[in-house]
């Protein structure tokens, strides 16, 4: 009886490592199937604790376009991680929504598959000078509207920005997409930032790794039961 107990812990040890195994590629998949560029905005490098993109800036000669992004409305601020501010969610920078005078806009066209899900991650948080609530708007369009949400943040700090996560997802209706972030909340010091933006779509290979994790669970429950009736 103890030998029996033992073989079945060990398959249902070895299944749910089988499921593991499929849940842990998936999770993987969905950051190496990044279809933007440059969500982290760690192009172009800024060197002096923050630079201004866009229009009306107060940093001359730092108005050159984001990599793979376009300033649609005024301007915005690459920040560099501990640079007076917290530290950035990804890499060695993040972006500030609101850069000199007023609100900003930001945005990046991507290819898409119609009929496709594909998912939204970022992480946000808010300039803390001053203290307060700043909220983003969050689109998604295509042919049509796709996606349409907010965040707001009030708890960054000096020393801990306490990003949070964002994770939404759309069904694409043609062959590319826009995904848009415009600050509606805040101005003069009080943006929401921005840090590790990604749109990404499962991989084939993931589904199946699941799939045989599952059975892998059934499979040794279904022994375990004809074990415990022949006992």
């Amino acid at each position: 009886m103890t030998q029996k107990g033992n073989g079945t812990k060990t398959n249902l040890t070895a299944a749910f490592a089988a499921l593991a195994l499929g849940a842990g590629a998936f999770g993987g998949a969905a950051s190496a199937a990044n279809v933007l560029a440059n969500g982290s905005f760690e192009s172009p490098t800024c060197t002096s604790g923050y630079c201004n993109f866009g229009i009306g800036g107060d940093h001359p000669g730092s108005t050159t376009a984001i990599t793979g992004w376009t300033i649609t409305t005024n301007n915005v601020d690459i920040v560099q991680s501990n640079a007076g501010w917290g530290a950035a969610q990804d890499g060695a920078q993040m972006l500030d929504l609101v850069g000199y005078g007023s609100t900003g806009d930001i945005q990046q066209t991507f290819a898409t598959t119609a009929g496709k899900t594909y998912e939204v991650s970022f992480y946000y948080a808010n300039n803390p000078y001053p203290a307060g609530a700043d909220t983003a708007a969050v689109t998604v369009t295509g042919a049509g509207s796709l996606l349409t949400s907010s965040v707001t943040h009030t708890d960054s700090t000096a020393s801990n920005m306490d990003w949070n996560h964002f994770t939404g997802s759309f069904v694409a209706d043609s062959s590319s997409a826009t995904l848009a972030f415009n600050e509606t909340q805040g101005g003069g010091n009080a943006g929401v930032f921005l840090d590790n933006v990604s749109v990404s779509v499962p991989e084939p290979a993931t589904w199946s790794l699941m799939i045989m994790g599952v059975g892998a669970v059934g499979a040794s429950l279904r022994n375990r039961r004809r074990r415990a009736i022949a006992a």
